[in-house]
């Protein structure tokens, strides 16, 4: 399942910065990063889900705002009428600030929401909806809690990315990453490319793939995102097809 890793530094020129690491069947038809939805003008972009017309990610300008919807494990009933897509989340959030409240029609979700102040994590887990506000620092996001570390690969790597300094700004291309290690992304991506030499199926692994129900997901891209207060980057790279993270880099 999907796996983001954020810094909040409020007082920093870019108080919020994150990768995402989306997880999805690769039999699922996706497109990168646009303006994929006319009702919401250029302002708005993101990784568009063909399939059910959402985003997994969505960035917003004017005024700068980010989101991206995590899965969770629980199985409520399903609505009356039938599910609506979670892909509708991160578009609210990234191009209005609109946060979930109440009941859901989705499936249960994480939702990490960030804007010029720093973050928000929303939660739907089949009962109630709730948002709370991420302290500053570094936070791990999975299916669970923030920062669970029941999880194998929060509890293996969120000291290890808490133990380096996070990014500070926007990466400023793949390309580069590759070519000179990632600027002040470096830390970061070189963890990343650490974590890719473990088996896909290892509890531990960031990417990753996994059986949910006997379905296969994979880990398709890798989004670096960074926000301030009047501008939004949104790195995205394709993992999908490249026979390595550093391969990956260096392709776009």
């Amino acid at each position: 399942m999907c796996t983001v890793v954020v810094s909040i530094a409020p007082d920093s020129d870019w108080p919020v910065v994150f990768f995402g690491l989306r997880d999805e069947s690769p039999d699922r038809p996706w497109d990168e990063p646009g303006a994929w939805w006319p009702e919401l003008g250029d302002r708005v972009t993101g990784v568009h889900d063909r399939e059910a017309g959402g985003a997994w990610l969505a960035v917003a300008t004017r005024p700068s705002r980010a989101s991206v919807v995590l899965n969770r494990h629980e199985e409520p009933p399903a609505p009356e009428g039938g599910w609506a897509t979670r892909g509708s989340l991160p578009l609210r959030a990234a191009a209005d600030g609109a946060l979930p409240v109440g009941p859901q029609r989705t499936r249960t979700f994480n939702l990490l929401t960030a804007d010029r102040g720093g973050a928000t994590h929303s939660i739907w887990d089949g009962t109630a909806t709730r948002s709370a506000r991420l302290d500053p620092g570094v936070h791990m996001l999975t299916h669970a809690a923030p920062d669970d570390r029941s999880v194998p690969r929060v509890d293996r790597w969120l000291p290890r990315f808490r133990d380096v300094a996070p990014p500070s700004g926007p990466l400023a291309s793949a390309a580069a990453a590759d070519a000179d290690g990632g600027g002040d992304w470096a830390p970061w991506l070189d963890l990343i490319r650490e974590s890719s030499a473990l088996a896909a199926d290892d509890d531990d692994a960031l990417i990753r793939s996994d059986l949910v129900d006997g379905k296969l997901f994979s880990s398709l891209s890798l989004s670096a995102v960074a926000v301030s207060a009047t501008s939004v980057a949104h790195r995205h790279i394709r993992l999908d097809g490249a026979p390595s993270v550093t391969e990956a880099l260096a392709r776009r």
